[in-house]
């Protein structure tokens, strides 16, 4: 059995016997009634559709295909008791955060939907309609306005690690065309691959983000969007001794569905460490830090590398937030931050 088969089997055999770690990754690949004989297969009911899952650890494919719709949940999960984050597998890559009413692991009931008896019985959910934005901590690309990761010559997902108290969860763009200003001239656009890697750990519920480019480029960016998508207006950017933090805060309803589910009011946390924080740029739905990367030598390669951190509270979502207003949000960011660099 291959590496990664054996950690899927691993992953099943905790699951089943009620032993899940602390931290826990969800990543499932919707297939047929034919891959019944997999290892860990599910029949998932979620979004109104009956799905045939099966566990995976990474998955690839290139920019031609739907990924999004590949996988349940749409793209490789990561939760603490705290919080659980999902990567949107498309050109958006975006970060969306599912809150926890009470501390615990959830995916592995849930599969990120739970049902109204789960909820009745306590379970989180969904709390933030990302849209189009860069979410919570998302990596994008900043050229007098926001550009999804979106000419790749490939996408591939992955759960990097995971033990009882950390998970790291992957993206990497392989062969990507960045949006430059150089398209009348193909042949001197700058084409990188980029790994973007997400560590959670456990008793956290923000997580550490490392960016890893094979060259370096300019224009690489992330934030958090205002809340409403559209019109928010309560996102700040505080430029702190150890680096940038931006806030945001506000109350939207988290799907499409304002009939079955209730507004949420969240906050949205990402601080930069002041060697990889560059400009500060907005939109009218976004507030943004340009990251600026330093050259390292990762993995014995000469790369460009940058990291940062990023956040969430549920305010009417957890049975004890950390904020209840913006101001305690913006507060509570302050503190947080001193502790990170």
């Amino acid at each position: 059995m291959s590496v990664s088969g054996l950690f899927t089997l691993n992953v099943v055999v905790l699951l089943l016997a009620g032993c899940a770690p602390r931290v826990a990754t969800s990543f499932w690949k919707i297939g047929t009634p034919a891959d019944s004989t997999r290892v860990g297969y599910k029949v998932i009911y979620a979004e109104g559709k009956t799905r045939h899952c099966y566990p995976i650890t990474e998955w690839s494919d290139g920019p031609e295909n739907d990924t999004y719709h590949q996988l349940h949940h749409h793209g490789v999960a990561a939760e603490s008791e705290q919080m659980a984050y999902r990567i949107y597998f498309d050109k958006k890559q975006t970060i969306d955060p599912y809150c926890k009413r009470t501390p615990q692991l959830e995916l592995a009931q849930s599969y990120w939907y739970p049902n109204d008896s789960l909820l009745e019985a306590g379970y989180g959910d969904d709390i933030l309609r990302v849209s189009g934005t860069v979410g919570v901590g998302s990596v994008k690309y900043w050229n007098g306005k926001l550009y999804h990761i979106e000419e790749v010559g490939e996408r591939q997902q992955l759960i990097v690690e995971q033990s009882r108290n950390k998970a790291i969860i992957a993206v990497n763009d392989i062969d990507w065309t960045v949006p430059d200003g150089k398209e009348d001239l193909p042949e001197t656009r700058t084409i990188i691959s980029m790994e973007v890697q997400y560590t959670l750990r456990a008793g956290h519920r923000d997580m550490r983000c490392d960016v890893v480019c094979s060259e370096p480029i300019e224009g690489l960016c992330t934030g958090v969007q205002t809340i409403p998508a559209k019109g928010g207006k309560d996102t700040v950017s505080i430029i702190l001794p150890n680096g940038v933090l931006l806030a945001s805060w506000g109350t939207d309803w988290p799907v499409n569905d304002s009939a079955k589910y209730a507004k949420e009011t969240v906050g949205l946390g990402v601080f930069i460490p002041k060697e990889y924080a560059g400009e500060l740029v907005h939109d009218k739905q976004n507030n943004l830090c340009i990251l600026i990367s330093q050259i390292t030598n990762h993995k014995s390669q000469m790369c460009a590398t940058a990291h940062f951190y990023l956040t969430c509270c549920g305010a009417t979502k957890e049975n004890h937030p950390v904020a209840k207003t913006a101001e305690e949000w913006v507060a509570y960011l302050k503190k947080w931050a001193k502790g990170l660099k």
